[in-house]
Order: structure tokens, then sequence, then C-alpha cells
């Protein structure tokens, strides 16, 4: 210890330097004046490896430590106990959803924002990948529909990998139908031609998709409620600056991994079927279910896949169940996870409609 004379000075830094700090401290000031959407440590760390090349990186965490000495600190860190807990006593399936596939992604639709003066409402559409790599986007599409998600996806996988998993909400755009039952939309059949699994949250958890929720907040909060727009222009514009920032985040950072030969893109001069689903063999839709009692099933327990209520055995009320439809042979799993195992509750035919 210090005081035993086996240390350090008091004050001092063990492998970094005054310098360094001082460095740090610069560039965060410089992303902060020009208005930067990213002010966090890792995109201050990409900023000092690109001004200073040839000097050895300082650790994340020493980042941090400097940030919140020069008290340059732009948002307090959020406390995630609540996510923790729900994992652990809710047995939320969190490895079933983590092995369904490596590149991992999430879109969705932001509330209607609404222009002074206007009464026709913006609509913005947002995804972000949230496993093995990451990147957001947002833009401002026509309407809330399924059309306009595809059309943004697949200018998107052009140039970024395809997802191997496609996480959505519950929504009638990527749904595809309003009160059909087992009905297989246009989304879904977009992202089973390219071989992308859709994975639904469950319907008003939003802390079930929290990373696209995250990056809506995000939106809100720096983008919608930073400026007073006039007109329409002006949010594209802002939306192309969030996009070229995340984007280079996202190319510095995963420069290795974006090289291997076995990522898929699309060709952008081969549009994707979404009027039918070419194959079912291997196809699958996934969904994250919170096990209740139905008021409208005679308070039975159970779950909702695509408009059909499925029973769930009642021990299992008041929890999450991970549920699989398999296309090609038109069988539903359902499947408790407890401590990273997963247990099979449910297996039956479920037929459904393209």
């Amino acid at each position: 210890m210090y005081e035993e004379g086996r240390g350090w000075k008091a004050g001092a830094y063990r492998t970094h330097t005054p310098e360094e700090s001082e460095r740090i401290a610069a560039l965060k000031r410089a992303r902060i004046k020009r208005h930067a959407y990213f002010l966090g440590s890792p995109y201050i760390r990409m900023d000092y490896a690109k001004q200073f090349p040839k000097e050895p990186l300082p650790s994340l965490w020493f980042f941090d430590k400097a940030v919140r000495n020069a008290e340059l600190q732009t948002h307090e860190p959020r406390k995630r106990t609540k996510g923790l807990d729900i994992v652990k006593r809710l047995r939320f399936p969190i490895k079933s959803i983590v092995t369904l596939g490596r590149i991992q992604q999430a879109a969705d639709f932001i509330g209607k924002k609404y222009i002074a003066g206007q009464s026709e409402p913006v609509n913005i559409f947002s995804t972000s990948y949230y496993q093995w790599l990451e990147l957001y986007q947002i833009w401002r599409v026509f309407a809330e529909t399924a059309e306009c998600a595809i059309e943004r996806l697949t200018g998107l996988w052009t140039k970024a990998p395809v997802a191997d998993v496609m996480r959505i909400d519950n929504g009638m755009s990527f749904r595809g139908t309003g009160s059909a039952e087992a009905h297989v939309g246009r989304f879904l059949k977009f992202l089973l031609n390219i071989g992308v699994t859709p994975l639904f949250s469950s319907p008003y958890k939003s802390y079930t998709n929290p990373h696209i929720e995250g990056h809506n907040r995000t939106f809100t909060e720096k983008l919608w409620s930073a400026h007073h727009f006039t007109a329409r222009e002006q949010i594209d514009e802002e939306c192309a600056k969030f996009n070229a920032e995340s984007r280079e985040y996202y190319e510095f950072t995963f420069k290795e991994r974006l090289a291997q030969r076995s990522l898929r893109y699309l060709n952008p001069h081969a549009p994707v079927n979404a009027d039918t689903l070419r194959s079912t063999k291997g196809k699958k839709i996934c969904f994250i279910r919170f096990v209740e009692r139905w008021k409208e099933e005679q308070r039975e327990s159970g779950i909702v896949v695509l408009n059909r209520f499925i029973t769930v055995p009642e021990p299992y009320t008041n929890q999450y169940v991970f549920a699989k439809l398999n296309l090609e042979t038109a069988t539903l799993h359902v499947a408790s996870e407890h401590d990273g195992v997963s247990a099979e509750i449910i297996r039956q035919p479920f037929p459904y409609t393209l």
C-alpha cells in the first residue's frame, strides 16, 4: 500500500501520464463543441487512436477516469439492476436468444413526431446491430409500413452484413396483419427469404427489446429534442449526421470482423421477394413471451403467437418462455429456460397461412 511505501505516489497514474489525460479531455471537449451525437469513452478512444496513431492507446477504463477528472461527463451512468433481476427472477430466455445467431440486429419505428405548424406526422425508422457488431442507423420514412422497413434494410444490407437474427416488436407492420390468425406477412417473408430469423419481443414489455428502445431514446433526447425543426429536409440532414458518426465508429472498431469472407451482403441489383416464401426448409420464427392468465380465454394461462392463443401449463404463469415456430413442419415449440438450460414444455401443430 502507499502508506507502507511500496506503491505509487498519491495522485499519480501507474501506467498513464497527465499528458494522455489532457489529450482525452481535449478530444471530449471537441466532440461536445461540434455537437456530436456520440460522446462516450469508446468514441473518444477512437478519436485518440486516429489522432495519435503511433502512441500507445490507453485503456477504456482510463478514458472514463480522465473524463470524470475533467468533469466532462455528459450523462449519469444508468443502473441495470432491473434487467438483471428480470433475467434471474422471471426466467428470461437470454441464452436461447444469444445462441440464435452470431449477428443480431433490432429494428423499430420510433413514435410519430410532429413539426410545429404541420399536421402530417413524421415517421422515423431505426435499426441497430447489438450482437457481434455495433451500428445505429435512423431514417425518415414515408409511413410505418413493411414496405418502408424493407426498403431501408435492403439498402443497408448492400453495404453492411445481413444479420442472422432480427429483433422486432409486435406491431402490425412487422407482424403483417391486424387480426388474422397465424399469418406470415410480407416483412417476415422478406427476412426469411434472405436467411434472417425473426425474433419478436414480448408485447407491452419494452425492456425485452432494450437495444432498440435505448436507441430510440437517444434519437428523441439528442436529435429530436435538441433541435427546432421547421422542414423535413432538416430532419434528414441530422439523421445523416447521426448515421455517419455511428458508421465511423463501426468501421473503425470492427474493421477485422468486417473483413471476414463469411459475411453476407445483398446484391443491390437483385431485389428480394417479399410476396412469397421461396422455401420453408430450415426456416423459423421466434418469440419471447410472458405467460399470464387471459380473461378472453376464461382466465387460462397462456401466450399469444401470431394472434393465436396457446395454452401453457399454469405453473409457468408469470414467467418468460421462448417459442419457436418451425415453418417446415408447421410445429410450435415452447421452452422454459432456467440457469441457461432450456427445457421444452410444449410441442404442438401450428398450421399457418402465407
